[in-house]
């Protein structure tokens, strides 16, 4: 299930672009927040949202996932193949296969059922990927990973992202190249290396407990001076907004790397 796309570089290559901070006026479409249902979609990818079987705030951050989406189509002045679905998909659903990448985040802790265990255990060794994003950073959300990690690989090993790890370098350069996690500058919870959790031998979940989907969101879409668009977790400040935008760096790297690792 892994996707392998051609990351060579040139000067005309779309990925150049993508590196830059330069972003096209937003032309006040409100389609940004709506599914993709008409377009075509073969040879394309989505990162869609998790439900769990059980109670969850799964959508706490509704405009998260479109404006990754946005950002990633206007970096790549929509020559990456990517669409939007914001629909919630059941765990149990076997749609998750469809989906190279899977989405899963909320305030709370989590117990997966049975039912959903085995259908995610089944999806992993397959190759696919499930991204984790603590929303309320470093919370009961990422203290409850490691027993539902047991449930679905026994013995799995769980290592952290390091940038000076040569095994884990390709996260912090696969788009951007970072020197390691974007500092929050508020609290060390927010400040929290990447995890992964090792299925046969690749990183087939990866947590991230700096609640970067909130990073994600806005509270008014973007202009061209405001090119992330209005914070909607705080206050829209210089310093605020240089952070947002190493989170969408290290996010878009993390999203790539999931597709290619």
């Amino acid at each position: 299930m892994l996707i392998f796309y051609s990351f060579h570089l040139h000067a005309e290559n779309w990925l150049d672009s993508a590196k830059t901070k330069t972003i096209k006026i937003f032309n006040g479409d409100t389609e940004i927040m709506k599914t993709d249902q008409k377009q075509d979609r073969r040879g394309k990818v989505t990162l869609r949202r998790l439900i769990p079987v059980n109670k969850s705030d799964w959508n706490a951050d509704p405009t998260a996932l479109p404006y990754l989406t946005y950002q990633i189509k206007q970096r790549t002045e929509g020559k990456f193949p990517i669409y939007l679905n914001n629909e919630g998909l059941e765990i149990i659903s076997s749609e998750i296969f469809d989906y190279p990448v899977i989405y899963f985040t909320s305030h709370y802790a989590f117990t997966f059922s049975d039912d959903e265990v085995e259908n995610l255990k089944k999806y992993l060794t397959r190759g696919g990927t499930l991204l984790l994003d603590d929303c309320t950073g470093s919370g009961a959300f990422t203290a409850s990973v490691p027993s539902n990690v047991q449930r679905i690989s026994p013995g799995a090993t769980t290592e952290l992202m390091l940038e000076e790890s040569k095994k884990y370098k390709d996260l912090f350069n696969m788009l951007y190249h970072l020197d390691g996690i974007p500092p929050s500058g508020s609290s060390a919870q927010f400040d929290q290396p990447f995890q992964a959790v090792l299925i046969n031998g690749r990183p087939a979940i990866m947590l991230t407990p700096n609640d970067y989907g909130c990073g994600w969101e806005v509270s008014t879409p973007p202009t061209a001076l405001m090119p992330l668009g209005g914070n909607a977790h705080g206050p829209t400040t210089p310093a605020n907004a240089e952070y947002r935008e190493l989170v969408y760096q290290i996010s878009i790297n993390w999203f790539f790397y999931a597709l290619t690792h």
